[in-house]
């Protein structure tokens, strides 16, 4: 058994996303970026860091229209908005990101 740290899941994820764009893959690129955006909160990067990431990454998911993948990252989005208490409900996903009634 190897044993790597979850951080070593970033660079390959990240090239994985740049190897996509060049290709022309940009469904599998949003989603190697939605999974980068979940192993930021494994690895306990600071909230700002994560939202700020979360707001790069929806803009370019809702511009290339991978509607599936701005969904699943608005959900993380809005996690980091409710763990930062700015929301109004921090237990609901409703906010800034998302609301889950819709």
């Amino acid at each position: 058994h190897h044993v790597k740290p979850l951080q070593s899941l970033s660079k390959p994820l990240l090239e994985g996303y740049q190897s996509g764009m060049r290709t022309g893959d940009k469904d599998i690129s949003m989603w190697l970026l939605f999974f980068n955006v979940s192993v930021l909160y494994m690895i306990g990067k600071p909230l700002e860091v994560i939202e700020q990431q979360c707001q790069a990454c929806n803009t370019q998911m809702v511009e290339l229209k991978e509607e599936d993948q701005a969904s699943c990252l608005r959900m993380h989005w809005q996690l980091c908005f409710n763990l930062m208490g700015s929301s109004n409900n921090t237990v609901e996903f409703s906010g800034k990101a998302m609301d889950e009634k819709e």
